[in-house]
């Protein structure tokens, strides 16, 4: 059971703001209907970019920082993984990428232009 404040909270709408390791555990199996993560991009190497006219570096913190393919393959998997234990079994995970986003039901996996 999630003991922690909601970032936001109605009736029949919580948002969490948390670590997902630690906030998945704590939560009840087989509780969700939908849950929409937007993962880390893992784009903070170091680098600048322009917003605005201004060269400005793309870190964003440690939660950011780059990882291989196949690291950053293991890290969503295992968030994954643990959503897939709260998640009911007519569930749906909604999952934020760049320009394209993923949508995982129990039964599959679909993947939609935006």
């Amino acid at each position: 059971m999630y003991l922690k404040k909601y970032y936001f909270e109605e009736e029949k709408f919580k948002l969490i703001n948390n670590d997902t390791f630690y906030v998945l555990k704590k939560l009840e199996e087989k509780s969700f209907d939908m849950i929409f993560a937007d993962p880390p991009y893992f784009l903070s190497d170091n680098g600048i970019t322009c917003r605005c006219g201004k060269m400005v570096s793309v870190n964003k913190g440690k939660w950011d920082k780059y990882l291989s393919v196949e690291d950053k393959h293991r890290f969503n998997r295992r968030w994954i993984h643990e959503c897939y234990k709260v998640l009911k079994d007519n569930g749906t995970i909604w999952i934020s990428r760049n320009i394209t986003q993923y949508i995982f039901n129990r039964n599959g996996i679909r993947r939609r232009r935006i």
